[in-house]
């Protein structure tokens, strides 16, 4: 006689195949989100850092030596006869995260703000090339690892980081990729 249908153990044992497989793949759009996000705001950290760099260089063509502040919120100021263009640090949405607003002044004009939300646990340092008198102004930003100490920024000394053989002596280098710097000449 011939079998029509499938039996109780045979339709049980398709519906664990088929739960396994649907678990995994439960797991794997998980993971890929995760990543997804994750990558996310590492690219638009990376854009928010390109764009601080891009208009903290422009500002030191234009307006040439900085006034580097070291009290307060304001770390950084020019002054013009029509403009004020300063760089202050403001708190972030997170408890360890800082950000950095640049504001543009102009007698007669409303100012215009531009928010630099930077990664969590970053810091940066403003300093001058070396003797003040060198021509260059340099801006350093640091991005603390997760379970690690935030270096104290004033031993890091950015203009000694662009010799590619001091770099490798004073740097650790699993941690090089967390410190980015630019020099500008005014």
């Amino acid at each position: 006689m011939e079998k029509h249908g499938f039996t109780l153990v045979e339709l049980i044992a398709v519906m664990a195949v088929m739960a396994v497989v649907l678990g995994f793949t439960v797991v794997m759009f998980a993971q890929l989100f995760d990543f997804k996000q994750h990558s996310d705001e590492y690219s638009i950290g990376v854009r928010t850092v390109d764009r601080l760099i891009a208009d903290f260089r422009n500002d030191v063509r234009t307006y040439g030596k900085p006034e580097i502040l070291s009290e307060g919120d304001i770390l950084l100021r020019w002054t013009t006869e029509t403009k004020i263009i300063e760089y202050a640090s403001e708190s972030g949405e997170f408890p360890n995260q800082k950000n950095i607003l640049r504001t543009v002044r102009q007698e007669g004009q409303q100012n215009r703000q531009e928010t630099y939300r930077l990664p969590d646990r970053t810091t940066w340092h403003f300093v001058y090339g070396k003797d003040n008198n060198a021509g260059f102004v340099a801006l350093s930003l640091w991005t603390t690892p997760q379970g690690t100490e935030t270096p104290n920024l004033d031993e890091l000394d950015p203009f000694d980081r662009t010799i590619p053989e001091s770099l490798e002596q004073r740097v650790d280098p699993k941690y090089a990729g967390n410190w980015r710097t630019i020099i500008v000449r005014y």
